[in-house]
């Protein structure tokens, strides 16, 4: 598929990861018109000022775009999508959410038809928020899930597909609930613990605190309103990997109280081997 196929495309949403798909869009399809929608009129314009050939506009506008990506928080995701769809012709819809099964229920629950939806999540993005850190290495080169529904029709998939391709992205397929399960573990988990390993940092013995504690708990300076929604949508993911990682603390605890060491230096050396071999893939 050639790039001229996608010749004029919107973007639904003004932040980090819009404002990225926006940048590595203006590196890869510099030609395409970029038409930008956000609730805040000064981030589209932001994110729009700085693409080739960037406007900002409405919903309506992007009626004869070839694609749409929505880039929102999780909960506004299925009403924006039901929206555009409902414009009708042949727009492809991709969506950026965290949690995809509550997305994909939601529209299917809506009776809109969704054959040119095509749910997705660029595995992106980091503590920082807001489109003046985005930049196109958040897309390029970096995994890109999409989780298609029954209702997904191929051809959008494909065409999805060859649009992040094109864009540098590592495209990954895999269905909705296993998506949700591994950022449970991998995103989801890690952002709960650190907003509740907070509660520690306490006034009195803030400047003592070392800087293991501020690596863990650093990811407590994201978004909290974003991080409720995804916390909110993915719950029932999050609540099995959080009573798998209480379970692991417990048995850990257990093991420092026995009278010899040996369960567990073999459990730290364990999971010393499995972050240094993460590390080497990096």
């Amino acid at each position: 598929m050639e790039k001229r196929i996608f010749q004029r495309i919107g973007l639904v949403g003004a932040g980090l990861i819009g404002g990225s798909i926006a940048a590595a869009l203006g590196r890869r399809i510099a030609d395409a018109a970029l038409i930008v929608h956000d609730a805040s009129p000064g981030n589209a314009a932001y994110v729009a000022e700085r693409h080739p050939n960037g406007s900002t506009g409405q919903f309506a506008d992007m009626a004869d775009c070839d694609a749409i990506f929505v880039a929102t928080p999780v909960a506004s995701i299925p009403g924006q999508v039901e929206a555009l769809l409902a414009l009708g012709g042949d727009t492809l819809v991709i969506d950026t959410g965290s949690a995809k099964a509550e997305i994909v229920s939601a529209i299917a629950a809506s009776g809109v038809d969704a054959a040119r939806f095509v749910p997705g999540h660029p595995l992106a993005g980091g503590i920082s928020t807001g489109p003046g850190h985005s930049t196109p290495d958040i897309i390029t080169a970096r995994p890109f899930v999409l989780t298609p529904s029954e209702a997904t029709a191929p051809a959008a998939l494909t065409k999805a597909r060859a649009l992040l391709e094109t864009l540098g992205a590592h495209v990954v397929e895999m269905d909705a609930e296993a998506h949700d399960q591994l950022l449970a573990r991998g995103s989801h988990l890690p952002h709960l613990i650190a907003f509740a390993l907070a509660e520690f940092a306490e006034e009195e013995v803030r400047d003592l605190l070392p800087a293991s504690f501020r690596g863990i708990s650093s990811y407590a300076a994201s978004d909290p309103r974003m991080w409720a929604d995804i916390f909110r949508a993915n719950r029932e993911g999050l609540a099995e990997a959080l009573e798998t990682f209480k379970k692991r603390l417990d048995l850990i605890a257990a093991m420092a109280d026995e009278p010899t060491p040996g369960n567990l230096l073999e459990t730290l050396e364990t999971a010393k081997a499995r972050i240094d071999a993460l590390e080497n893939d990096a």
